[in-house]
């Protein structure tokens, strides 16, 4: 199954990115496109996403003009790219921060990212799960494995599965999703959290949490 770190890779390959001492950023010629770009949308120019192959269905009209030009970009190139893993390499593309977050206590089948690119992407997809997590904690280390075999092999549809070291943002995880420490599971829906776990869940919680998430009707929450 591809995931969204394959994506990234697939994009390393073909040009998209580049890998420099710093991490990963975008390559020359495609900022240009997408500097472009976001001019052209930004300014109205609609036919900036015709050739898109289908709609952008998980960005609002109103989404950052340069958000749109990156996701655009990317489905117009890589077809074979899903829209969730396109808006997550655009968010990851269009970052303020863009050093690599750390990721040594993601989960498998979690995109690690930084606090800020989770309120974005938490705020443009319908359901997310966000693991915040901490270096030297046994309760993190105890529910990854769960978290893991609930996301690693076969992950749920429709759900996306974010990772954020939480010292690295505390003040932000605080006043956006009252987070005041690690290990903390949310469950979101629409952008508001819908239901979290505080320490350690076992698997059978975590899958009846996320079974609750995507039975939940989006427009009628």
């Amino acid at each position: 199954m591809t995931t969204a770190i394959d994506t990234v890779d697939e994009l390393v390959t073909s040009g998209v990115f580049e890998v420099t001492s710093s991490g990963l950023v975008p390559s020359r010629e495609f900022s240009e496109t997408v500097s472009d770009r976001s001019t052209t949308i930004a300014e109205g120019g609609d036919d900036a996403l015709a050739d898109l192959p289908d709609p952008p269905d998980a960005l609002p009209a109103d989404a950052d003009p340069e958000l749109l030009a990156a996701y655009a970009t990317l489905r117009g190139r890589h077809p074979s790219v899903s829209s969730t893993q396109a808006l997550v390499t655009a968010v990851l593309l269009t970052s303020s921060n863009p050093g690599q977050p750390p990721a040594s206590g993601a989960p498998k089948g979690f995109v690690p990212v930084h606090g800020e690119d989770a309120v974005r992407l938490v705020d443009l997809c319908d359901r997310c799960v966000v693991y915040v997590w901490r270096q030297d904690c046994r309760p993190c280390e105890a529910i990854r494995p769960n978290l893991s075999e609930v996301f690693g092999a076969d992950p749920p549809d429709g759900v996306l599965a974010l990772s954020v070291y939480g010292p690295d943002c505390a003040t932000l995880l605080d006043a956006e999703y009252d987070v005041v420490g690690g290990p903390t599971t949310l469950f979101t829906l629409e952008g508001t959290v819908d239901a979290r776990f505080v320490g350690v869940a076992e698997t059978d919680a975590l899958e009846r949490e996320i079974d609750t998430l995507r039975e939940r009707s989006v427009s009628s929450s």
